[in-house]
């Protein structure tokens, strides 16, 4: 496996990311999304996440130097399209083309899943119908989960409430992003054998996106021809997989 035995080699590869460049050289301002497993201020053994250890490949691979924050997702968007900050590798929607460049692809796609609990088949939106459904506030606005007047919701302050409620039994089902569902749960002592199922209602592709200013163009450039490698090589499936908890492989 990618960085087998431990999560040392980001560090290693962020590290090497401050003398690939001139000293003069501005870094980039690359942000992360705060919600584990994908961007976490509070790290153990240098781990901080999915997307920061993708930015730190992407970055020793270019050589193009840069500061990686970890913040709230409006945070994040604002700083974007602020121009506060420069680049961050999240989900490709129609508001996101409008606004930033498609650097690279980094995922074909991330699936947003529902997880019932054990004994509770479910393969369709329909098979919620009646049942009580707990996910994160804000979340999945205009999506048939949220709309749909037959099924009952719960609106959690997060994942880490979704998957305490689902094993106590106080909801049927949980929904969101199929990482942070299985993260939160494996840190309850969570298997997928004491789950029910697990249906997939969403998938969108992750890409790296840059605010549109013209003296990033040359950094875009090696930004995009070090990620499409990496995708090529399987280095971005293989830090995916380090995430996926042992009980949801």
């Amino acid at each position: 496996m990618f960085f087998r035995g431990g999560y040392g080699m980001p560090l290693l590869l962020a590290a090497w990311i401050f003398v690939a460049m001139p000293a003069t050289a501005a870094p980039l301002r690359f942000m992360a999304v705060e919600l584990a497993p994908y961007g976490v201020n509070d790290g153990q053994a240098g781990k901080r996440g999915l997307i920061v250890d993708i930015d730190a490949a992407i970055a020793a691979r270019s050589g193009v130097a840069i500061v990686d924050s970890v913040r709230p997702i409006v945070r994040v968007m604002k700083s974007l399209e602020s121009g506060t900050a420069d680049c961050a590798v999240f989900l490709r929607t129609t508001w996101s083309k409008a606004r930033f460049i498609a650097v690279a692809k980094i995922y074909d796609s991330f699936a947003s899943i529902v997880v019932s609990r054990k004994g509770l088949p479910i393969a369709r939106i329909s098979d919620l119908h009646g049942r009580l459904l707990a996910l994160p506030r804000g979340s999945y606005v205009d999506f048939e989960i949220t709309t749909d007047p037959e099924i009952k919701r719960h609106f959690t302050n997060g994942y880490s409430q979704s998957a305490r409620m689902l094993k106590a039994g106080r909801v049927d089902a949980i929904a969101g992003t199929a990482l942070s569902i299985y993260h939160n749960l494996a840190e309850l002592q969570m298997r997928q054998r004491d789950l029910g199922s697990i249906f997939t209602f969403d998938r969108k592709p992750i890409w790296l996106q840059c605010t549109r200013k013209p003296d990033l163009e040359k950094s875009i450039t090696r930004l995009r021809r070090a990620a499409n490698a990496l995708r090529a090589e399987g280095v971005f499936r293989q830090l995916r997989e380090s995430y996926v908890p042992a009980g949801f492989k």
